[in-house]
């Protein structure tokens, strides 16, 4: 599947949504003629969930409609942005989102949040990201993804600046804008759908708005992955043209970005300094990312592999 879905064509988007949710329904459904076993009553009903914070989500669409109940669910007060907050669709997504969420005009539901999520067409996110008001230093999230062209091939084709949230920020210099890729929103109601979590790329040129979205995606059930700068995110439209390509083949396949964690060549020699690589200003803040699991320390690598890289003579 997508890394990334767009909705600029409602009725295909919708489809493709549905089609997610019935292999997740499918996945966890069992056989007609086993009947599951009655569970037997709690003793203890379970606990409330830990209030998170305050997320603002511009739009009321699709992605919201997966986004906004997810966060909800796992402690965070939303607060969705729309045209028409009364409109009975919306009130039924209010509904879905938890006991303290609601639904504002958009300026408002941005004014409310330190966190704003535009959940809203890539073809007018831009734009409505310059409608909201003043957002200085509140964190910006762009789920957009990059602009597409048709190849003569039929194939999509690369571009090389392709990122809104690059266009955000340099229109926009107070806020802290950053851009995921995001999964197919199946991940966000079952992150082990496939047996192994969704990475999904955290670019930003602000280090501790990073860690902030870092840590919110972490409590989807998703993995967050420090992908650097904002102008990085440029390449997440290209893993996104890639999972493309199954579809366009019409193959039953897709897949999913899955980072996997390898040997640190750092543990064993110095890379900066061996290729010359520079090294980053943001150093000394780098974000904190939140794992699963703790990483191996350099000494456990260490015991594990014989020398590598350069050696002294």
């Amino acid at each position: 599947m997508p890394t990334r879905l767009r909705m600029r064509r409602p009725r295909q988007f919708r489809d493709i949504v549905l089609a997610a949710l019935a292999i997740a329904s499918a996945c966890g459904t069992p056989p007609a003629d086993k009947a599951p076993a009655e569970k037997a009553p709690a003793e203890n009903p379970p606990a409330p969930v830990a209030e998170k914070g305050v997320v603002a989500i511009i739009g009321t669409g699709t992605l919201a409609g997966a986004l906004g109940p997810a966060l909800g669910s796992h402690g965070y007060r939303v607060i969705y942005g729309s045209r028409d907050p009364g409109r009975d669709v919306v009130r039924a997504l209010v509904q879905k989102s938890g006991p303290n969420a609601s639904a504002v005009s958009q300026r408002e539901a941005a004014s409310r949040a330190p966190v704003v999520v535009l959940a809203v067409p890539g073809e007018v996110v831009v734009d409505v990201a310059g409608t909201l008001g003043d957002l200085s230093g509140k964190v910006v999230i762009d789920v957009s993804g990059g602009d597409k062209k048709l190849a003569p091939d039929g194939y999509q084709e690369l571009t090389s600046d392709s990122a809104k949230a690059e266009r955000i920020q340099s229109r926009h210099l107070t806020m802290r804008v950053v851009r995921i890729n995001l999964p197919n929103i199946v991940y966000f109601m079952d992150p082990l759908l496939t047996k192994m979590r969704a990475t999904v790329f955290v670019a930003g040129n602000d280090p501790q708005a990073r860690e902030t979205v870092a840590n919110m995606i972490f409590d989807l059930g998703v993995d967050p992955w420090d992908a650097g700068p904002l102008r990085f995110a440029r390449l997440f439209d290209a893993f996104n043209t890639l999972a493309n390509v199954p579809g366009q083949q019409r193959r039953a396949e897709g897949y999913q970005v899955v980072m996997m964690p390898t040997v640190p060549f750092s543990c064993f020699f110095d890379m900066v300094q061996y290729f010359k690589f520079g090294e980053p200003t943001e150093l000394k803040q780098l974000p904190k990312f939140p794992r699963r699991e703790p990483a191996p320390t350099c000494e456990q690598w260490l015991r594990r592999l014989p020398p590598m890289g350069p050696q002294s003579p």
